[in-house]
């Protein structure tokens, strides 16, 4: 089993990150070439009292471990709300970089940018959100799994716009998995 798999496995399967950041790890990780492909959808809801909202999706991928996506979002007032991403992985680098920009219905902004690179035994990983007055929040955190132990640790530090920040830190120590002798 490769290291990189060792990490995601140990870290998702111990549960110690944020569901998105184990998003992003899988991301980051595991973005084998393939078939571009592209997909969207309708959907179409209807409330109790017979109004409909409509969201309106789509998103294709280029094969390389990169995607686009948007949605739009139309409510029962015809009021819109939009979102595009991106993001590719960097085979080289073992990067991957995501970004997207959601538009409110007054055409307020707010956007997202993140980044996770692999490194020897786990992951580095920023984020910035910023809200539609401009204000930021910023968050910086690593990851490392050692499988021999079991034992995965992450750190992570989030400043807001305020300049006030917050850190935390989390070890986990699991049983290893047994390796199967292959033949």
């Amino acid at each position: 089993m490769s290291k990189k798999r060792e990490l995601v496995l140990g870290i998702t399967g111990a549960m110690i990150l944020p569901a998105l950041w184990a998003a992003s790890v899988s991301l980051a990780v595991a973005a084998p070439p393939g078939k571009p492909r592209a997909a969207g959808a309708a959907v179409t809801r209807t409330g109790p009292s017979g109004n409909t909202a409509t969201r309106q999706s789509n998103v294709a991928t280029n094969g390389q471990g990169g995607y686009t996506a948007g949605s739009t979002v139309t409510g029962p007032a015809g009021n819109t709300a939009t979102r595009q991403q991106s993001g590719a992985y960097n085979p080289a680098t073992q990067m991957y970089t995501r970004s997207g920009t959601t538009t409110g219905p007054n055409g307020n902004q707010s956007s997202l940018t993140t980044s996770a690179q692999a490194t020897g035994n786990g992951l580095d990983r920023s984020a910035t959100r910023t809200g539609p007055n401009g204000n930021s929040v910023a968050t910086n955190g690593q990851a490392t799994y050692n499988p021999a132990t079991g034992t995965a640790s992450q750190s992570r530090t989030t400043t807001g716009a305020n300049g006030r920040s917050a850190s935390e830190n989390r070890t986990v120590t699991v049983a290893p998995v047994p390796q199967t002798p292959s033949n």
